[in-house]
């Protein structure tokens, strides 16, 4: 008997820790909301290291305004042969351009950003989604643990780990302890443990001047893109 109501008592107590953690991890989910979604324009630069890229760092130079406006420049890629990739966002057509001259032209589709980056970016104007556990959300089936004061760059972070299951990745973001946002993304897949992708921001500014012009789409509509998201 005795025996038997110690491990009730281990089972209660795990189980008091896991809620505990839980909802540390709702209130940072609930917090980086806020200032994701309280932004109203920002450019980012994000470098991107892939092993589909050969480890070749891709350089991702953005410029987010709401609601979902994007113009972005992507440098570096292999398949670019030196030359600068675009994608324009007005926040309902996107326009890409493919690199003979010419441009596709397709409706907004928020899981089908073609930008080789991940929630650092992407949660500027999709954080409804994507820091969410809530039905339908990105992390809606995820498991988590919260590290406090892991140090990178010479700095204290704290690191949200993230097991997605449905998406065979295990994830963990880097988050400012005093901005709430993402500066580092690991991927890794969970069958072949290996790092399947990294990215990392080098340049941010929130709540900037941004012209307007740049989200204007100049083409006509054509074919939908073929499309794919990082993460």
């Amino acid at each position: 008997m005795i025996r038997h109501l110690l491990t009730l008592s281990l089972l209660a107590l795990a189980s008091a820790l896991a809620h505990a953690a839980d909802k540390d991890v709702e209130a940072l989910l609930q917090k980086m909301r806020k200032v994701y979604g309280g932004t109203n324009t920002v450019h980012i630069i994000v470098k991107t290291t892939s092993s589909r890229f050969g480890e070749q760092v891709i350089t991702s130079d953005l410029t987010y305004a709401k609601p979902r406006k994007i113009f972005a420049k992507v440098l570096n890629l292999p398949s670019l042969k030196g030359k600068t990739w675009t994608f324009i966002s007005d926040g309902k057509d996107v326009a890409i351009d493919d690199l003979s001259g010419n441009a596709q032209r397709s409706k907004f589709d928020l899981d089908f950003i073609p930008i080789p980056i991940n929630l650092e970016a992407m949660a500027f104007w999709d954080w409804e989604r994507q820091l969410s556990t809530g039905p339908g959300s990105n992390m809606e089936h995820s498991k988590f643990k919260l590290i406090k004061g892991e140090s990178w760059n010479g700095k204290p972070w704290i690191v949200l780990e993230e097991t997605a299951f449905g998406q065979n990745v295990f994830v963990r973001y880097f988050i400012s302890p005093t901005t709430s946002l993402i500066n580092r993304v690991l991927v890794y897949d969970l069958q072949k443990k290996m790092k399947r992708i990294e990215t990392v921001i080098t340049k941010l500014e929130r709540n900037i001047k941004v012209n307007p012009s740049i989200f204007k789409i100049r083409v006509a509509p054509g074919a939908a893109a073929s499309n794919s998201n990082a993460r």
